[in-house]
């Protein structure tokens, strides 16, 4: 089945629509004055969705670190659920660059349709 049968050809061609040119993990760090720049972020950060992240210092270098839960169950009819989180801790290094740690690496699981981080 492809998108034009779900939707319909004219729906589509009436549609917003967007564009990338990337689907890196990214985040953006504000630099000051209005000005942002790109950093990216480690590959493993992209294994699904995140929906929830914690930022502290979890391994009390004095770098922030990022707790990062994800996973996408609900999804549209044409969008595949996204499933293969189980959480990752991003470990920074106080420049903006982190390292990623995921499963029993770090003792964190954290898999299904999670959405908070209590």
């Amino acid at each position: 089945m492809e998108i034009e049968d779900v939707y319909g050809e004219e729906k589509l061609n009436h549609s917003l629509h967007y564009r990338t040119d990337t689907f890196a993990p990214v985040y953006m760090e504000n630099i000051g004055a209005g000005t942002f720049k790109v950093k990216y972020l480690p590959n493993m950060a992209q294994l699904s969705n995140l929906n929830e992240m914690l930022i502290r210092d979890f391994n009390d270098d004095g770098a922030l670190d990022v707790l990062a839960i994800g996973n996408l169950y609900v999804s549209e009819i044409e969008t595949p659920r996204n499933d293969a989180g189980t959480g990752v801790l991003l470990l920074g290094d106080g420049k903006g660059y982190f390292t990623a740690k995921r499963g029993s690496k770090i003792g964190f699981y954290a898999a299904k349709d999670v959405k908070r981080i209590m």
